[in-house]
């Protein structure tokens, strides 16, 4: 099966399982790139270790000033991690990683880091 097949296949199981709120996503929203199998990716959201698209959007939007670019899913030794690619408001890109379970926020790097963040309430 090609990747953009099997690219595809895992959104709409995604989508299937909550991973990506169907309601939610619409044509303004970054589709989200699963580049694990869907069966991973299904035992994972069955066993809670991966949160809900949506709930990440939410968390972004609460913690951070930019908006998604680009998301990834993906396992590495049984860890599920969101790697996003954010652009802020002085259009640096933002390379962020939360981990899928807890949507803790676990890494940051790029320029103008001081724009990104939010003031905590």
């Amino acid at each position: 099966m090609n990747s953009k097949r099997l690219l595809l296949h895992s959104l709409i199981l995604a989508a299937s399982l909550s991973v990506i709120s169907p309601a939610a996503f619409s044509v303004d929203d970054v589709p989200l790139e699963v580049d694990e199998r869907q069966t991973d990716v299904m035992l994972a959201v069955e066993q809670g270790l991966i949160r809900p698209y949506s709930e990440l959007q939410a968390k972004v939007k609460h913690q951070l000033n930019g908006r998604i670019i680009k998301v990834e899913l993906e396992e590495d030794d049984g860890v599920w991690v969101y790697e996003l690619k954010l652009l802020d408001p002085k259009n640096n890109v933002v390379k962020v990683e939360y981990e899928a379970k807890t949507l803790t926020l676990t890494e940051i790097k790029g320029r103008g880091l001081e724009h990104i963040i939010k003031d905590s309430e």
